[in-house]
């Protein structure tokens, strides 16, 4: 068998990824500042999933895509595909989770801007502690769910997507088909 090295700088992607607990997140929410900035990108991460979860249990199928694009995952629907923007928050602060709706980091080169009109369709905010999320096409750069709705939102979760919908124009989720789906190689 023959051996590709790898280049250099990319050994760690080849590794086996660490399985050691990490003790700091075991609390999670009750955790500290600096703990929540550490594991920014996996709270991220965590809550695209949660997205793609609700978008399962309504029956729709939603793909990731590569980071750096300005939307997180599509949805495909019957009318079209969608493109869907996560804001994760881990906590409330004040009786509510509050969002930066802007694209970027501070300490990249291009800094943090607006997103563009047509940058994506939908934006999920993600309540993560409290396993909820609001869908909206609500394009403001500060935005938050008091705590009084998450209840609501846990109830019924299909209810802000569909108002969403409303909003763009597509009326309603198509009806669920009758029988067995086809499938296609």
């Amino acid at each position: 068998m023959t051996h590709q090295p790898t280049l250099v700088g990319l050994e760690e992607v080849f590794n086996r990824p660490s399985t050691t607990l990490h003790q700091d997140l075991l609390q999670f929410p009750e955790i500290d500042t600096e703990t929540r900035r550490y594991h920014g990108k996996q709270f991220g991460r965590a809550g695209e999933l949660l997205v793609e979860s609700v978008f399962l249990s309504l029956g729709l199928q939603s793909v990731g895509v590569a980071e750096h694009s300005p939307f997180d995952c599509v949805v495909f629907l019957e009318q079209g595909v969608l493109r869907v923007q996560v804001k994760t928050v881990t906590r409330p602060r004040g009786g509510c989770f509050n969002f930066n709706v802007s694209r970027g980091y501070h300490r990249s080169p291009a800094g943090v801007r607006r997103y563009s009109d047509n940058d994506f369709d939908l934006l999920a905010l993600v309540c993560l502690s409290e396993n909820v999320v609001k869908f909206t096409t609500d394009r403001r750069r500060s935005q938050s769910i008091g705590v009084e709705e998450i209840a609501a939102l846990r109830r019924r979760p299909g209810a802000s997507f569909e108002a969403a919908l409303a909003d763009l124009g597509v009326d309603q989720m198509p009806p669920a088909p009758v029988g067995l789906m086809p499938f296609c190689y």
